[in-house]
C-alpha cells in the first residue's frame, strides 16, 4: 500500500453523529476546493457553514466520529476557522476508550494542522458548535483493509391488519371510541403512577398519583375486548428520568425509570415466574403479578425533539444508555430493572422519535456496538412519527378553502398546508430506514405512532386537511388518514397510529399544530357509561369501518389497476377470502365512475366509509363476465368476499 500522506475523502455516510442534530458532513464538503495545505498548495477560502438549526444548539458541544473503510496511518489533521481561534478536540483509536487525545485552537483564517501519528479506523471531532471550524482535512495512508459485511435484505413479512389500526388516547377516553382502533398508543406520564427514589420507587395503579384513575381496570377492559394498548410513559417538558449521579451517557443514570418499568410490566405482562418479594406498590395497593393485560411499552415520547433547548434533548448515545437500561438493565448489570427482566417476551418500542431520522438510529446502533457485550440496539421497535404537508403559495388558495389568509399578519407568498399520504410521499420516507432495518436489524419492529391531520381550516393551522372539489375538510381528513393507513400496510409497517383520538380545543379556533386533528371534536362529553355523546367526526366512521372490514386480514399484494389514477390492494382473511381496498390517489376530486374490476368469480360486497356508520354503508355487488363494477373516487372503497 502507498506510504505518502494523502488527503482523505469523507463522506456522509461515514459520519457518526453523536449529538444527533446539524449536518456534519460539510465540514469535509470541499475536498477538491481546499487545496492541499500539507504540501502547500492553496485552495479556494473554505466556505462559511453557519449553524442555526435551533436556538440552543450554540450551547453545547458538537461530537462526530468519522469511521474510515479501513485502518489508517492518520499523520496531520488540519483545521480552518473562519471567526476567530476556537479550540477543538480529536480523539482517535477504539470509540468510548480513545487512545490518542489531542486539545487543538488553530488560528483564525488560516489552515492550522498538527502532527497526529496514530493508526485507527475511527477518528472523533468535538468542538462547541457556534464556535465550530469552517472545514476539515484529514492526511494519511491505509494500512489494512477492514471488510465491510452488506447483508443480503430481509424483507419483513406481510403486514397484519389485527392490531394495526391504532390512534394516540388517553386513559380518559370513552369507550366507544376507543374501540374504533385495535391499537391505542396510551399517553402516560410517569408520574401518574410512579414516586420515583433510587432506593425504593414506588407504584400506584388503582387509583394512580392523579385524578384517581385506575389504570388497571383500563388496561383490563380494552384488553378483554382485543384491543392492544401500548402506554407511552413520558417526562413531558424535562429530562424526568435522568437521576442526576453520573454522565448522562452512562445506563445507570436512569436507575429510577428503569426500576419503574419492571414493576409496570411485572405487573401487567404475561410473565407469572416473578418473586413477589420483588413488587413495590405503595401501602394500600395490592401486589399483583402477571395479569398479561398488555404486550408493549414505550419509553419517552419525542426525546429528540429539540424545540424545548438542551435540557429534555436526548442525544442518540444518551437515549442509547437510557434505554439499554430501560430493556434489560443493561445487560442484567442491574438486577429488577428494565423490561426484559420482568417479562422477556415483552416489546419495549423505541422512545417515538419526532421524524425519520436514519443517522439518530446509525449513532445508536454505533453507541450499541462499543457499550453492550451483545451489540443490540436495546429495543424491539423502530418508532416514529411523520406527518404530510408542503409548503404551498397563497395564490389560489381560495380553491381549497374561502379565507383571508393575509389575516394572521404573515406577508410571505406561502403557507404550510397538509397534503395526501400519496403526496407526501408516505410510503417513499421509509425506504432509508426500511432498507437499513430489512439489511442490519431484521428482528426489529417499525412502527410509525404520530400522523394525521387537523381539521380547522384557516391557514394558521400547520398540516390542515383543507377542504377542496365536494369535500369537506373534516372528509378530507377521514379520507386520507384511511389512505395513510392502507399505503403503510402495503409496505410492512406493523403498527400505525393517526394523532390523535380527540381535539384539544373548539374545531374553530383550534389553530396551531394537531389542536383539531382528533376523530372527535370538542367539548368531549362522557356519559355514565362511558360513552362518548355527539361531536364524532367522520374520521371516526371511517377509521372505524376500515377497522371492523380488514382487522381479519392481512395485507397480500397490490393488484395492476385499470386505470393509471386507482389502487388496488388485496387482503385476505386466514379462510383464504378476499378483501379490496380501491381509490384514486389524487386530490383533486378524481372520479373513475363504472370502473370493471376482474376478479375470480364469486359473491361480493361493497363496503363504502359514511358518516354515522361504523360498518360502512353495505350492499350486494353483481358479478358478470369476470368483473364486477364500481364507482371509485378519492374515498376508498372495499370490495369484499362473501
Amino acid at each position: 500500500m502507498n506510504s505518502t500522506p494523502q488527503k482523505i475523502r469523507v463522506t456522509e455516510d461515514m459520519i457518526i453523529n453523536d449529538m444527533g442534530i446539524e449536518k456534519v458532513s460539510n465540514f469535509f464538503c470541499e475536498f477538491d476546493n481546499d487545496g492541499d495545505p500539507l504540501y502547500g498548495v492553496i485552495g479556494e477560502n473554505p466556505k462559511i457553514h453557519r449553524r442555526f438549526d435551533h436556538w440552543w444548539i450554540g450551547e453545547t458541544d458538537l461530537s462526530f466520529t468519522v469511521e474510515l473503510d479501513g485502518i489508517y496511518k492518520i499523520t496531520d489533521i488540519f483545521l480552518y476557522n473562519e471567526f476567530g481561534s476556537h479550540p477543538a478536540k480529536v480523539r482517535m483509536g477504539t470509540p468510548f476508550s480513545w487512545e490518542f487525545d489531542k486539545d487543538f485552537t488553530p488560528e483564525m483564517q488560516k489552515w492550522c494542522g498538527f502532527k497526529a501519528e496514530a493508526e485507527t479506523q475511527y477518528i472523533n471531532f468535538t468542538f462547541n458548535n457556534n464556535n465550530a471550524p469552517s472545514e476539515i482535512i484529514i492526511y494519511g495512508y491505509k494500512v489494512k483493509d477492514v471488510e465491510k459485511i452488506i447483508p443480503e435484505r430481509k424483507p419483513h413479512g406481510k403486514t397484519n391488519m389485527d392490531g394495526f389500526v391504532g390512534m394516540n388516547a388517553f386513559i380518559n377516553d370513552g369507550d366507544d371510541i376507543c374501540r374504533a382502533v385495535n391499537y391505542i398508543r396510551e399517553y402516560h406520564p410517569w408520574t401518574w403512577t410512579c414516586r420515583p427514589n433510587m432506593e425504593n420507587t414506588t407504584i400506584s395503579f388503582n387509583p394512580g398519583y392523579a385524578n384517581g384513575w385506575d389504570f388497571e381496570e383500563f388496561y383490563r377492559k380494552h384488553s378483554e375486548h382485543g384491543i392492544d394498548i401500548c402506554p407511552t410513559i413520558s417526562s413531558h417538558r424535562s429530562r424526568g428520568p435522568k437521576d442526576n449521579t453520573c454522565d448522562s451517557k452512562d445506563p445507570k443514570n436512569y436507575m429510577s425509570f428503569a426500576t419503574m418499568l419492571f414493576q409496570f410490566v411485572a405487573r401487567f405482562g404475561h410473565n407469572k415466574d416473578i418473586d413477589p418479594a420483588l413488587i413495590q406498590v405503595d401501602p394500600g395497593q395490592t401486589p399483583k403479578i402477571g395479569l398479561g393485560y398488555l404486550s408493549s411499552v414505550e419509553p419517552l415520547n419525542e426525546p429528540d425533539g429539540t424545540w424545548l433547548g438542551r435540557e429534555p434533548y436526548f442525544s442518540p448515545f444518551e437515549l442509547a444508555a437510557f434505554l439499554s437500561m430501560c430493556y434489560d438493565g443493561h445487560e442484567g448489570m442491574y438486577k429488577n430493572v428494565g423490561v426484559k427482566q420482568a417479562d422477556p417476551n415483552f416489546k419495549m418500542s423505541m422512545s417515538g422519535g419526532a421524524g425519520l431520522n436514519l443517522n439518530y438510529l446509525r449513532a445508536m446502533e454505533f453507541w450499541a456496538k462499543y457499550n453492550r457485550k451483545d451489540g443490540k440496539l436495546p429495543f424491539d421497535v423502530i418508532n416514529a412519527h411523520r406527518y404530510c404537508g408542503k409548503s404551498k403559495d397563497k395564490k389560489g388558495l381560495t380553491n381549497y378553502v374561502n379565507v383571508n389568509t393575509d389575516e394572521r399578519g404573515d406577508t410571505s407568498d406561502k403557507v404550510y398546508v397538509g397534503v395526501s399520504p400519496e403526496e407526501g410521499n408516505i410510503v417513499g420516507s421509509f425506504d432509508p430506514i426500511r432498507n437499513w432495518r430489512d439489511r442490519y436489524h431484521p428482528e426489529l419492529e417499525i412502527w410509525l405512532t404520530e400522523f394525521g391531520w387537523d381539521t380547522n381550516q384557516d391557514y394558521r393551522t400547520a398540516t390542515s386537511a383543507h377542504a377542496y372539489a365536494e369535500y369537506t375538510g373534516r372528509q378530507v381528513q377521514a379520507m386520507w388518514l384511511v389512505r395513510e393507513y392502507l399505503l403503510l400496510s402495503s409496505i410492512g409497517i406493523e403498527k400505525a397510529a393517526m394523532y390523535m383520538s380527540r381535539d384539544c380545543g373548539p374545531e374553530e379556533t383550534a389553530v396551531g399544530k394537531y389542536g383539531s386533528s382528533g376523530l372527535v371534536r370538542f367539548p368531549i362529553e362522557i356519559n355514565p357509561g362511558n360513552v362518548i355523546q355527539g361531536n364524532k367526526k367522520d374520521s371516526f366512521y371511517y377509521v372505524y369501518t376500515l377497522k371492523e372490514t380488514l382487522g381479519d386480514t392481512v395485507f397480500d399484494c397490490e393488484l395492476e389497476a385499470p386505470n393509471e389514477n386507482v389502487k388496488i390492494f388485496k387482503y385476505l382473511t386466514k379462510e383464504g377470502k378476499a378483501k379490496y381496498a380501491i381509490w384514486c390517489t389524487t386530490s383533486d376530486g378524481t372520479k373513475v365512475p363504472g370502473m370493471k374490476f376482474r376478479i375470480p368469480e364469486g359473491e361480493y360486497k361493497l363496503v363504502e366509509m359514511v358518516f354515522e356508520s361504523v360498518l360502512g354503508k353495505q350492499s350486494d355487488l353483481e358479478y358478470k363476465d369476470g368483473y364486477v363494477v364500481v364507482n371509485v373516487s378519492e374515498n376508498p372503497i372495499f370490495v369484499v368476499e362473501k
